[in-house]
């Protein structure tokens, strides 16, 4: 679990989908104004949200591609 999960104890899956009802809700057309700021705001801060876990998740894969394509090497070179 990275550090975003820990902080809101929600998965991905759980940010993405109230990010998405976030913007089907300011996209409509009887979309309170008053609501509006704070929505957009919410919004935001989700979209940031998840692309640090998007971030960090690959790194970690590449990661671990990098050492997985290193052990084979080694193992073919010996």
């Amino acid at each position: 679990m990275d550090d975003d999960s820990k902080k809101t104890g929600r998965s991905y899956e759980e940010d993405l989908e109230e990010l998405t009802k976030l913007v089907d809700g300011i996209g409509a057309e009887d979309c309170p104004l008053d609501s509006l700021e704070e929505m957009v705001k919410k919004a935001a801060y989700l979209i940031r949200t998840l692309r640090r876990r998007l971030t960090s998740t690959e790194t970690t894969v590449r990661e671990i591609l990098d050492q997985l394509e290193e052990e084979t090497k080694d193992r073919t070179s010996s």
